[in-house]
């Protein structure tokens, strides 16, 4: 993080403290990327200047970076904040593509169209017009949960939605995100969210379909099971 925020830079010494029996020889294998190695080693009988010309870490690796970890360390956030809008990868552990790729597989024998031959028809959606959901639904809510209890818990996790609907005497809730990748990245992120004894539901919203949309019609959008 200190990298990161420019505060050191490859040529900051590193310092630790130690005993003397905790001074052994590890195999290079073990180290990876993001292990921060030491240039001197203070026991209460020696100092170590370990001469390691392994170079430090330049920067937070953000595949490394759990959404649980974001939600413990709050200034994770605004370094991910800042480095997203340079344009840098800060995709998590366990986050996944807002859209998943579809495979292209290779057509089988005697599957290639010849001219002439009619086109394939278009694959359908299984859910027709449906948009995209920039929602995501929270349900199993505790019956006594206040609203201030949900927003502590989506801080917490890293989620910050624009707007929540609250229906507490449905013990459920809904996450307005800027757009889907924004809720994709929520749903990610909050899973196992637990309120009290209760494992919380997260799902992505089913929106209104488009003909709802153009006809006007505000309904509130439903769990997507």
């Amino acid at each position: 993080m200190m990298a990161s925020m420019g505060a050191v830079s490859q040529g900051t010494p590193v310092v630790t403290i130690v005993h003397d029996c905790q001074v052994v020889d590890i195999p290079e294998a073990l180290l990876e990327d993001h292990d921060l190695t030491v240039d001197y080693i203070l026991t209460p009988t020696r100092v170590i200047t370990t001469g390691c010309e392994r170079p430090k870490p330049t920067g937070i690796t953000w595949s490394k970076v759990s959404c649980a970890m974001m939600g413990r360390i709050p200034v994770l956030r605004s370094l991910r904040s800042r480095e997203k809008q340079a344009g840098r990868d800060v995709t998590l552990q366990d986050e996944r593509p807002p859209l998943e790729a579809r495979s292209q597989h290779a057509a089988p024998p005697g599957a290639v169209r010849r001219p002439g031959d009619p086109a394939p028809p278009e694959a359908s959606s299984p859910r027709g017009e449906d948009v995209p959901s920039d929602t995501v639904y929270v349900g199993n809510l505790p019956r006594d949960t206040r609203v201030s209890e949900l927003k502590r818990a989506l801080r917490e996790r890293g989620a910050a939605p624009l707007r929540l609907t609250w229906q507490g005497p449905q013990h459920r809730a809904f996450l307005h995100f800027q757009d889907p990748a924004a809720a994709q990245q929520a749903l990610s992120c909050l899973q196992g969210l637990h309120l009290g004894a209760n494992t919380l539901k997260v799902a992505l919203a089913r929106q209104q379909r488009a003909s709802d949309l153009a006809g006007g019609h505000a309904r509130e959008p439903h769990p997507d099971h």
